[in-house]
């Protein structure tokens, strides 16, 4: 339990290359938004897929062994990107235009952090509106 405390609070100093709001949270906070909107979008009927653009606030909470809930509000931006299975978001652009479309996401992910191996991550809830 000490390791995963301490390695929990490593993760939250770690810094974080990415650009604007998100430099400022923890890559596992980023990774479990980045899994939700992807899977948002693969459930969706959008037409053009959405990304991260900020998250708005974030809780934590470990269940044992070794997983964490992360319960989160982000804001999402639609992309230039076709809303399909084969998509991969880092590669879309946030749309330019004028009226570009947000919303305001809730999410829930279980998922098991800075794990080496491929561990499944899991939504819970999602509601975008």
């Amino acid at each position: 339990m000490a390791l995963l405390l301490a390695l929990l609070l490593a993760a939250a100093a770690a810094d974080v290359a990415v650009s604007g709001d998100l430099a400022r949270f923890s890559p596992d906070v980023i990774k479990a938004a980045d899994f939700a909107i992807s899977a948002q979008n693969r459930m969706s009927n959008y037409p053009y897929a959405y990304k991260v653009m900020s998250v708005l606030s974030d809780t934590a909470q470990i269940y044992p062994p070794a997983r964490v809930k992360y319960s989160m509000v982000v804001e999402v931006g639609e992309t230039a990107c076709k809303n399909t299975q084969s998509l991969k978001l880092s590669d879309c652009v946030l749309q330019n235009l004028p009226n570009t479309k947000t919303m305001t996401c809730s999410f829930v992910v279980l998922a098991v952090p800075r794990s080496t191996f491929p561990a499944p991550s899991y939504l819970l809830s999602n509601q975008c509106n």
